[in-house]
């Protein structure tokens, strides 16, 4: 079996209006949230052992605070532009390719193809079925045993987790 996780990047910040899209920070609550997310995954046991990110600054700083907080090395981040300027088949190609001895590979991206992707997965529709907020977290199950044979469709949703509920939690 291979779980999916996908992560909408954390809150991103407005306040410099001189900065690309590319290159917006997390805002203060983001900077919370990445790695209470992290620390969910590592006290639930579903940390991954591969992660393609956007290297867009805000997915960038959500998945190293995640990482570090999930206290995985950073060597197992692949940085992948196509999750930021292409569309939902650069995320399944992303899974596709995930190293043979990962079981779980985690994709850090943003909106609206986060929600597109976990929508197709799971369903084989794109249409956004599934609403993500900022640094909202999914875990899907394949039965596939090869990352290769994942499709739309492919999977079903084991669970989801948003920062709001994990800070009432995890208080």
């Amino acid at each position: 079996m291979k779980y999916i996780l996908l992560m909408r990047h954390a809150k991103s910040s407005w306040e410099d209006a001189s900065l690309s899209d590319f290159d917006r920070p997390l805002a203060g609550r983001g900077l919370k949230d990445a790695p209470r997310m992290g620390r969910y995954l590592r006290k639930t046991g579903y940390t991954p052992d591969y992660i393609v990110s956007s290297p867009a600054q805000r997915a960038k700083e959500t998945t190293l605070l995640a990482t570090k907080a999930m206290k995985c090395e950073e060597s197992i981040i692949n940085w992948d532009e196509d999750l930021y300027f292409s569309s939902t088949q650069a995320y399944l190609d992303a899974i596709r390719t995930a190293p043979k001895h990962a079981e779980t590979t985690m994709l850090v991206g943003h909106n609206p193809l986060m929600e597109s992707v976990g929508s197709g997965l799971s369903s084989g529709s794109d249409r956004n079925a599934i609403r993500m907020p900022t640094a909202g977290l999914i875990c899907l199950e394949s039965y596939g045993h090869q990352w290769e044979s994942i499709n739309w469709g492919s999977c079903q949703i084991k669970w989801m987790v948003i920062p709001r509920l994990l800070k009432e939690i995890l208080k």
